[in-house]
């Protein structure tokens, strides 16, 4: 046996705790389980993504593509260049 040892916030290790203690795990055992899936997977048990855009997911922006989509689909769309003023 040996001992893995990281860091990380307060906060995270509270939320993370009571996560676990309300599905009846304890840190230890998550970690385990953690460690056995990624072994057995032979990569990282689940998909890892960048955080998300919150200019790319407001609601102006969504707004602009739907148009954009229904445009195509009518077969009324425009090709032109990358907008980054919006």
């Amino acid at each position: 046996m040996t001992t893995i040892s990281a860091k990380i916030g307060n906060e995270e290790k509270a939320l993370f705790e009571n996560i676990l203690d309300s599905i009846g795990l304890n840190v230890t055992t998550a970690i385990t389980a953690f460690v056995k899936a990624t072994i057995r997977e032979n990569g990282i048990p689940f998909a890892l993504k960048a955080a998300n855009d919150p200019y790319i997911y407001s609601e102006e922006n969504m707004k602009y593509l739907r148009q954009g989509i229904a445009q195509l689909e009518s077969g009324k769309g425009q090709i032109h260049e990358l907008r980054e003023d919006l």
